[in-house]
């Protein structure tokens, strides 16, 4: 008899576990073994794509030019944005302090590397330094460069991908660039050593491939063409067959070009100097996100102003914009000549706010409002109270058909991230 009970219990709970595994089934097929689902028909209300959850994939960052005309807060800004993102790891392809040939002041230099640093500081995550020509190229910077950094080209490997990162300064004021037999010779080995890697990245600061073929420059009003050589194709010939892609800064403008079948890249800036003229011509300031995968990196640039944190917009946010409102509030029809607004204003912030309104007006309004522009600051849970007010200036007939004034309205906080720009029309019943 207790047999036969142990028998019947064991079949419930089989049963039960075979009810649980219904509801709750793999989808090896197409999503792997992690994915679980409560759906027991047989159509779904997902498609049948796989995760895209390949362990072998990965994503890290790129940064570009800083500095050759240096422009205050981006690269900083940058640095706090890529963190929302949480690469794995942030690469440069070199300017990051504004140095240069002519600069041998080592105070104001490692001054320059210590501002830099902390920035970098900011990064969750690694951040591989490349020299560029405002880093190096003459012996103080040089020697200072290998006092904080110890060796100015280098290479790694990270889940089977090399990453060889090159110095295009190879040596004391070394103009136009060059890479020098010692590094080529030494980078050669590093692709040998490396022959099975899945893929190479290589990383330059000039477009040496560009430099070769030769740029049009002008000389005294004349246009000329001019070639550098700079020991790149030994490196191109020692890559050879194998998959790889180039990435290089310098020129502060964004441009893929293909060669050997393979493509190279001129990244734009992250802060430094650009006339910012668009996408078209390559002038914008960006950070590179890649994805590494077996068919090679997938890239997308992403617009550093276009990076937004998750409290980009708060509930202080809204509780603040909402909040303004005039006071008043007119009928139809109502001769608003006389007629006062009234703004109640309060920092719902926790920090200090910076504001200006304007009253805007059509070309040839017939009306006036008082005061026309106002400037003010709140402390944080402070209210102030503007007023207003409208008059006639005129007694046209056409008076009726004229629009009314909007306030515009703009308030600022460059740390807290406060950026507000919005209107107000005049209460007027419609």
């Amino acid at each position: 008899m207790e047999t036969m009970n142990l028998k019947i219990i064991l079949i419930l709970l089989l049963a039960v576990l075979c009810l649980n595994e219904t509801a709750w089934s793999h989808d090896a097929a197409s999503h792997g073994i992690h994915f679980k689902h409560s759906v027991p028909t047989e159509k779904k209300p997902w498609t049948d794509k796989p995760f895209l959850n390949d362990p072998r994939n990965f994503q890290f960052a790129l940064v570009s030019d800083r500095t050759g005309g240096v422009r205050a807060g981006i690269f900083p800004t940058a640095v706090k944005k890529l963190n929302e993102l949480q690469p794995e790891f942030v690469i440069s392809v070199g300017d990051l302090i504004k140095g240069g040939a002519k600069q041998r002041n080592e105070q104001l230099l490692r001054e320059q590397w210590r501002e830099f640093n902390t920035f970098i500081e900011g990064f969750d995550m690694p951040f591989f330094y490349l020299p560029g020509n405002h880093d190096l190229g003459n012996e103080v910077a040089d020697q200072i460069w290998d006092d904080l950094y110890g060796v100015r080209y280098y290479s790694f490997t990270y889940q089977d991908v090399l990453f060889l990162c090159l110095n295009t300064q190879d040596g004391p004021g070394s103009k136009p660039p060059l890479i020098g037999e010692k590094q080529i010779s030494w980078a050669i080995e590093e692709l040998k050593k490396n022959h099975k890697a899945r893929w190479t990245l290589v990383f330059i600061h000039q477009p040496l491939w560009l430099m070769e073929e030769g740029i049009e420059i002008r000389i005294k009003g004349k246009k000329t063409i001019r070639r550098s050589d700079t020991g790149w194709p030994k490196i191109e010939e020692a890559l050879g067959n194998r998959k790889y892609t180039v990435f290089a800064g310098h020129v502060h403008h964004y441009g893929k070009y293909l060669r050997n079948q393979r493509a190279y890249y001129t990244l734009g800036t992250t802060g430094g100097g650009s006339k910012l003229r668009g996408a078209a011509l390559g002038e914008f300031d960006h950070v590179t996100w890649v994805t590494m995968t077996d068919q090679g990196p997938r890239m997308a640039n992403l617009l550093v102003d276009g990076i937004l944190p998750e409290n980009i917009t708060t509930e202080s946010h809204q509780i603040f914009w909402r909040s303004l409102l005039f006071d008043e509030y007119y009928e139809k029809g109502t001769n608003l000549h006389g007629k006062t607004l009234t703004l109640p204003i309060r920092n719902s912030f926790s920090y200090d706010i910076r504001g200006e309104m304007n009253w805007s007006q059509t070309p040839n309004s017939q009306w006036l409002v008082k005061p026309s522009a106002i400037e003010l600051v709140l402390k944080p849970g402070e209210e102030k109270t503007v007023q207003f007010k409208i008059s006639r200036a005129t007694n046209s007939k056409q008076l009726k058909r004229t629009p009314l004034p909007k306030l515009a309205l703009r308030f600022q906080d460059e740390i807290n991230k406060l950026d507000l720009d919005m209107s107000l029309e005049v209460p007027l019943e419609k």
